[in-house]
């Protein structure tokens, strides 16, 4: 749509007095004095006559689309709230893995229901506890397969009627338990220096 506004806006900006544009554009005076009073819009040769002798684009005639209002920025995320902290938590779930000492499986079985109750309720605990469990599920495998490897080696043994050696059961209980309970005491240590970095592996 044209914009009478526009027109003597456009005008007046050029120094053209009514009279002048009328002379050098062969619009009639009156024709102009209606269109800059927006008794009649203007068409066809009127626009490009007028738009010639102005020397602008017939788009320049048109209403300037208001420039939208600018879009408020969204309020900012509150932050999350930090975790307390509790070092002897953190203790806790590293030392209830020797609770395998009482009861096979249990090394796994405590540390886990610990670290679920509130791994989402205090810091660290959901990245301890999945070292602490890693390690324990590492170990509990490794254990199993060695006792394995014994009983097949034993049992060849005893069909080529070789030396048996039932000490080597004994042997091996004291060597994997206590592998295990220096882990969770060495990492006790370093819990307690402030070293969240436990275990060479973790889930």
């Amino acid at each position: 749509m044209f914009s009478a506004t526009r027109i003597t806006t456009i005008r007046k900006s050029k120094g053209l007095s009514q009279e002048v544009l009328a002379e050098q554009s062969g619009v009639s005076l009156r024709t102009i004095q209606r269109v800059e009073q927006g008794e009649t819009e203007p068409r066809g040769y009127t626009l490009q006559a007028l738009a010639q002798a102005l020397d602008v684009p017939l788009e320049a005639f048109r209403i300037q689309p208001e420039p939208a209002a600018p879009t408020p920025p969204a309020p900012p995320l509150p932050a999350p709230a930090a975790l307390p902290s509790d070092p002897d938590f953190l203790q806790l779930l590293n030392l209830s893995a020797l609770s395998f000492l009482v009861l096979p499986l249990l090394n796994i079985l405590v540390p886990w229901w610990l670290w679920r109750a509130r791994r989402h309720r205090t810091a660290h605990v959901a990245e301890v506890g999945r070292r602490v469990l890693g390690f324990q599920i590492l170990w509990q495998v490794g254990s199993f397969f060695a006792f394995m490897l014994v009983v097949v080696v034993q049992l060849l043994m005893a069909g080529s009627h070789r030396l048996f050696f039932p000490g080597i059961y004994l042997a091996l209980v004291v060597l994997t338990y206590g592998f295990n309970v220096a882990m969770v005491a060495y990492y006790a240590m370093q819990l307690r220096k402030g070293n969240l970095a436990i275990y060479p592996t973790r889930l």
